[in-house]
């Protein structure tokens, strides 16, 4: 090699170094990875380091958190948000704080604002019959929405999810959502995706086409068997891995599941989306196994699908934060075995 040549390998070299270095030194963003591997985190206070080391460990790639804004109910068309109180995951400052903590890691921030509404009412049916109340829910939602796109552009989360199962809103209002993904655009430099119900709402958005995911909340129900074996399950899975496929094949999108989470209780297969009830907790047993079972059905059924850009882990609490009985028939997977497969698989041990 010439001097000449060799001054300029090493001086490419060095420049290529000191982009690396001056990109530490700034705190910048990795670049994130192909599959994403995310889980939803629930805390109300700092989760601290021992919470995020272990999902760093379990092959976490990102983090979401879900700061709410209430409403009074399906047709009161009022949305109010403090941004500045509430759970650590939910204010501004726990979420600039986490993303600091999770950057260091090389993992990444997901923001996913939601609605809340009085009684558990579903925000799907959210409904007015005046254009006026309509337009007055729109704006609100708009300020809470970008609120929340500016904090993004902040903390630079690569992804930010603009609605979450709201298929009426969606489905009568496409302009004001295609003005949003705009006003959004314009602040805000990361990914976008709306997270639309497994029920007559992802096959039914009109908007696609202006975010960057198909998201999906995959609570698909799979079979009224209490004790279905590994093959059941694979095969109950494949409708649905045909819709989601003719859904990706239409966009042209990557289908990101938003949320995929499942209780530890005999019923889990056939009504992944039910919540626990008070009397439960009081009598019904833990089914640990087939909370486990139906990760790895799902494993076993997408992980291959290049058309899949990841999941959301429906949730994470912070270690010794609240009564371990009730996260024994809850939703989240740590400290059973199903902990054990979502490692393996975002392992890539298996």
């Amino acid at each position: 090699m010439s001097p000449r040549l060799l001054r300029i390998v090493n001086g490419s070299l060095l420049l290529a170094l000191g982009v690396v270095f001056f990109a530490a030194l700034l705190g910048e963003t990795p670049s994130p990875p192909t599959r994403l591997q995310g889980v939803t985190l629930d805390a109300r206070r700092d989760p601290g380091e021992t919470t995020l080391a272990r999902l760093d460990s379990l092959g976490f790639t990102h983090v979401t958190v879900i700061p709410y804004a209430f409403q009074p109910g399906l047709h009161t068309p009022e949305v109010r948000y403090h941004s500045g109180d509430g759970w650590y995951s939910e204010s501004d400052r726990g979420i600039r704080e986490l993303s600091r903590h999770l950057r260091a890691r090389g993992m990444h921030l997901i923001l996913k604002p939601q609605l809340w509404l009085r009684g558990g009412a579903w925000t799907a049916d959210i409904d007015f019959d005046r254009e006026e109340d309509w337009r007055a829910w729109e704006a609100d939602y708009q300020a809470f929405m970008m609120h929340f796109a500016h904090l993004a552009e902040e903390v630079r989360a690569p992804l930010l999810v603009i609605g979450t199962e709201l298929g009426t809103p969606v489905r009568k209002r496409e302009a004001f959502w295609r003005k949003l993904i705009t006003d959004i655009r314009a602040v805000y430099h990361g990914k976008l995706t709306y997270a639309a119900n497994w029920h007559e709402d992802f096959e039914r958005v009109p908007f696609w086409d202006a975010l960057d995911y198909v998201g999906v909340q995959g609570y698909f129900p799979l079979t009224d068997d209490p004790d279905p074996t590994l093959g059941v399950l694979r095969a109950a899975w494949k409708p649905h891995r045909t819709a989601l496929e003719r859904i990706h094949e239409r966009t042209g999108l990557p289908v990101l599941i938003t949320e995929l989470g499942y209780r530890s209780v005999h019923y889990a297969a056939a009504e992944p989306w039910r919540w626990p009830t008070r009397e439960e907790y009081g009598h019904l047993q833990p089914d640990f196994q087939l909370q486990a079972r139906l990760y790895q059905a799902f494993f076993e059924t997408f992980w291959a699908e290049p058309w899949l850009a990841g999941i959301i882990i429906w949730k994470w609490h912070p270690e010794n934060n609240g009564p371990e009985r009730r996260r024994e028939l809850n939703f989240t997977p740590q400290n059973k075995p199903a902990e054990q497969v979502i490692r393996r698989w975002f392992g890539g041990e298996v």
